[in-house]
């Protein structure tokens, strides 16, 4: 690749990265956990309506579950999605940054003279 299409990809991926950072950057409430759906009962006998739990993980390894009373169901659906699309933003971000960082590199080694 030439050296000026190199630069045309970094400007590129930066006008990318730039309007991920508006979204990691908006003002939100968030919950880092999931929220999983259980229809919970016996062996022989299973809930009609599901119940919801958070899940996440607590020290890296155990699965934490906290009921989530069906009143304050709506808030938690809102935070643990505001923390999906937090957390899907910042992955792009660090995987675009990484390009970046690629094409630089790319860029100095086609410019250095021999």
């Amino acid at each position: 690749m030439e050296p000026y299409q190199i630069r045309m990809e970094i400007l590129q991926l930066k006008e990318k990265r730039e309007e991920l950072e508006k979204v990691l950057m908006k003002r939100r409430s968030m919950v880092d956990a999931c929220l999983i759906k259980r229809y919970l009962g016996t062996k022989h006998k299973k809930r009609g309506k599901p119940y919801y739990y958070l899940s996440w993980k607590e020290e890296g390894q155990k699965t934490k579950l906290e009921y989530v009373k069906e009143f304050d169901l709506y808030q938690v659906k809102k935070k643990t999605s505001q923390w999906k699309e937090f957390s899907y933003a910042m992955s792009k971000w660090i995987k675009i940054s990484k390009a970046i960082g690629k094409n630089f590199r790319e860029l100095g080694k086609l410019q250095i003279e021999e």
